[in-house]
């Protein structure tokens, strides 16, 4: 009897090794080659497509529930593209929100346009990505100029938005405009040694060895050569905010990063929009987010939950 136990017990075991074995193996195929866990735009599955607009075709990624008729649209800061807000989108997804990132033109996947946009046709660009996939109403985010566009556009289409979410507002005075404006970016062309790059990454004087946060830094360096030339920037620095931060109608949330160069601007928002929601996302720097995108998420989900209850 014991012999037969021991010979079953036995056979158990070498088909569970079996089945581990089988298992490790599919994910070890899954990867290919690497010894890494780098996704890539893996983490842009699914939900992808492009809408025409007068600047260009626009790619967007739309996941959650096609319910959600008045959805979340996320918008990256320049040199990014949707992939800054990948973490945030799918974890949106997770909490059951739709959610929706799109490249702005001139950035990711959507086209260069046939001219300079300011932040002003980049918001009314907007509308027609809307349009495109029947949506009337969004709460819009965005991240430094995505910020200005966002706000812009809950500004100046009350009617097609419900909320705002400003982290890293960029509100620039006519001064800080000339002085942004004034500034010389490192070039981009390549150089032998691949030095290029490595300015590139080291860009952010960061002291966070996180690999979450070396992630993103990696991405910032990663997108600032898909882009072309850096007509976000350009916008961005042309903007006065102000108009548009006094004429958004709809409730608004302000987030931001105590060593994000643009702090004291938020703090600044957060006084000319007291009615607004202030929030310390982190005492990092911008892409502290990217590091933390389950917690953005909730931050915007409860954001949005109230505003549903006004």
């Amino acid at each position: 009897m014991h012999a037969t136990m021991l010979k079953c017990t036995i056979t158990a075991l070498v088909a569970l090794t079996a089945l581990y074995s089988l298992a490790a193996y599919a994910e070890e195929g899954m990867k290919g080659v690497s010894n890494d866990d780098w996704r890539g735009f893996g983490v842009l599955s699914s939900g992808k497509g492009y809408a025409d607009s007068p600047l260009g075709q626009v790619h967007y990624r739309d996941v959650g529930p096609r319910s959600d008729t008045h959805p979340i649209v996320l918008l990256h800061q320049s040199p990014m593209s949707m992939i800054q807000f990948a973490g945030v989108q799918n974890a949106l997804a997770e909490l059951g929100f739709r959610a929706i990132t799109i490249d702005t033109p001139g950035y990711g996947n959507s086209d260069r346009p046939p001219h300079q946009p300011t932040i002003q046709e980049y918001a009314a660009n907007l509308v027609y990505v809307l349009d495109h996939l029947k949506i009337d109403k969004i709460l819009v985010g965005g991240h430094h100029t995505g910020a200005q566009i966002a706000a812009s556009f809950a500004a100046n289409y009350p009617k097609r938005a419900v909320g705002v979410i400003l982290h890293g507002a960029a509100q620039l005075s006519a001064e800080e405009r000339n002085k942004y404006l004034a500034y010389k970016f490192e070039p981009r062309t390549p150089t032998l040694d691949g030095s290029h790059l490595i300015k590139a990454f080291n860009l952010l004087p960061m002291n966070n060895q996180e690999k979450a946060i070396l992630d993103a830094r990696t991405w910032l360096a990663i997108t600032s050569f898909i882009q072309g030339p850096d007509i976000g920037h350009w916008a961005a620095f042309h903007y006065d905010m102000i108009p548009d931060l006094e004429a958004i109608s709809v409730p608004g949330l302000i987030l931001t990063d105590t060593e994000d160069d643009v702090h004291y601007i938020d703090v600044r928002v957060s006084k000319i929009r007291p009615d607004f929601k202030y929030h310390v996302f982190s005492e990092g720097n911008l892409l502290e987010f990217m590091a933390q995108p389950k917690r953005w998420a909730m931050i915007a989900a409860e954001f949005y939950e109230d505003i549903k209850k006004r």
